[in-house]
């Protein structure tokens, strides 16, 4: 069993415990893949105009696809104009229209002003996945870490006794109930109830993902591995999560559409296409980041050089 922590929001000043989570998970992101980026011999500074790309796409459909998808009751121009939630599935979706849009658009900034240019030979998108892909798990880790601490994804009810409650949080009935623990703004609470909490699961397994790339990343790997790896190794979870997520969007679950939720179809839609970047890594040569170029051998001796020496 796993208490329900939170932190005060009253004591954090101007700030949001999701957005402080979401800043240190850009941030920490941020110097990692642009270091993973110059190691495959990326361009700094087009690679830093990708990211830009796919915060702002991801961003927008994040919000969109929460809207349309998550309140369908309440879909339409109005709850596309209300910040209302964002959704992870649709900042995925979001930053593969980004990569996209990246591939044949090259911007730049001359002063103040932005400047956009289609490319003569469109930027190919391996490189780029695998750098993405290979450290994807830091962001979304901090991100889901801001969804533990704020407690948006609530889930069923767990049994006592059984395994899984070893997993699931105390939740508290109200402000009022459980064994509280204040730590400055960090609550520490053992409710009298057991529920599961998606953010958290989700928050550890990511963070075991993130690991596990972290400690493969002087290794070198065919192209796509780290792509595919990405795809098998989350869709597969997400979908299966997703089954202890409340059905009931008036007390904070997710609506259902055909029987499972959006997350879980796009997560059908991502596993498939791991399989397809899986085939694409088998058949592929070569192993990825380029080796280094070997040291050059002392060139010989000449005599002149000898005698110089000796001189």
């Amino acid at each position: 069993m796993l208490p329900f922590v939170f932190l005060d929001e009253s004591k954090l000043g101007p700030f949001h415990p999701f957005g402080l989570m979401i800043a240190f998970g850009f941030f920490a992101w941020d110097a990692v893949v642009m270091r993973r980026a110059v190691r495959y011999g990326l361009d700094r500074r087009d690679f830093r105009a990708l990211t830009l790309w796919l915060c702002g796409m991801g961003t927008f459909m994040a919000w969109a696809v929460d809207a349309v998808f998550y309140h369908p009751e309440g879909a339409g121009p109005s709850s596309l104009l209300s910040f209302q939630g964002f959704s992870n599935t649709g900042g995925f979706i979001g930053a593969v229209l980004g990569a996209a849009i990246w591939k044949y658009v090259r911007v730049w900034r001359e002063g103040l002003r932005p400047r956009f240019e289609r490319r003569a030979e469109p930027m190919r998108l391996m490189l780029v996945s695998e750098v993405i892909v290979s450290t994807w798990p830091i962001a979304f880790f901090f991100g889901r870490l801001g969804c533990a601490l704020v407690h948006d994804h609530p889930g069923v009810a767990a049994r006592p006794g059984t395994l899984g409650a070893l997993f699931a949080v105390a939740w508290p009935i109200d402000a009022n109930d459980g064994h509280h623990h204040v730590l400055g703004p960090l609550h520490v609470v053992w409710g009298s109830t057991l529920r599961y909490d998606l953010g958290v699961l989700e928050c550890l397994y990511l963070g075991l993902v993130a690991l596990a790339f972290a400690a493969t990343f002087r290794r070198r790997f065919r192209p796509w591995t780290y792509t595919a790896a990405g795809c098998l190794l989350y869709a597969p979870v997400r979908f299966s999560l997703d089954f202890l997520r409340l059905a009931d969007t008036a007390s904070g679950g997710d609506a259902r559409h055909l029987g499972l939720t959006f997350a879980q179809w796009w997560a059908v839609a991502v596993f498939s296409l791991g399989l397809l970047f899986a085939w694409l890594s088998r058949r592929s040569e070569g192993l990825l980041p380029p080796a280094a170029p070997a040291p050059a051998a002392p060139a010989p001796a000449t005599l002149a050089d000898e005698t110089g020496a000796q001189g």
